[in-house]
């Protein structure tokens, strides 16, 4: 009896919502933190290190544990991750592509890896949202358009650091970057991984580790098109 109550109940609700992600494409994961404004309220500003290296653990946790990662992107609260499983005729696509699994698995083993870099009496929460991009020239636009928000962000934070929310009510970002010259100081001179963001990449010895040097990926593709299907 208790065999033909599951089956019913797999096959009439669990199964009815099951999505599967196409194959042989490209699979965006996108990992936010959740209410992290407060989250991060009373911490270094404009950038603290330790909570960066914090994600960044995170990320390289969450990758050693993905079927057919290839690179993961990061910048503030939120780590972009490629999937794909085209490299080989028999490569396989992670959870057999269960949506469901994907992104619950994905948000929970980054908050789990979070918490256990980044100690903090705040409880930290992620969510994540899958994208499917058939065409490699749109992913790159993908990873263009976050690393894109990683300046801005940058640039805010640097000059909300140095002034008040209403001295920069209504600046354009060229005004921001006056206002920060007229206290010395210079946004292009902070450091590479603050302004555009890090990435998670696999070595030859084939461990994940981080590059806090990323260049600007619109002024070097070949950084992205290695991951990508083209």
């Amino acid at each position: 009896m208790k065999d033909e109550i599951g089956k019913r109940i797999k096959q009439y609700y669990e199964d009815a919502l099951r999505i599967q992600l196409p194959r042989q494409t490209h699979v965006v994961l996108r990992i936010d933190g959740r209410s992290f404004h407060q989250f991060t309220r009373g911490l270094e500003r404009p950038y603290c290190r330790p909570l960066a290296d914090a994600l960044d653990a995170a990320a390289q946790a969450l990758c050693e544990e993905m079927t057919g990662c290839r690179f993961a992107y990061g910048q503030s609260d939120e780590y972009s991750f490629l999937l794909t499983d085209f490299e080989r005729e028999k490569s396989k696509m992670w959870f057999e592509g269960n949506l469901q699994k994907i992104v619950s698995v994905s948000a929970s083993v980054f908050t789990g890896a979070f918490a256990r870099a980044f100690a903090s009496r705040e409880i930290a929460s992620f969510d994540c949202r899958a994208l499917v991009i058939p065409q490699a020239s749109e992913v790159a636009k993908y990873f263009l358009w976050r690393q894109l928000d990683a300046s801005a962000n940058s640039l805010n934070m640097l000059a909300s650091a140095h002034y008040s929310h209403a001295e920069l009510l209504g600046k354009s970002e060229p005004e921001k970057h006056e206002l920060l010259h007229a206290k010395g100081l210079n946004w292009a001179k902070e450091p590479a991984d603050f302004k555009r963001g890090r990435a998670v990449l696999r070595g030859e010895d084939g461990k994940w580790a981080v590059d806090r040097e990323i260049p600007i990926f619109q002024r070097n593709p070949t950084y992205l098109g290695r991951f990508l299907r083209l």
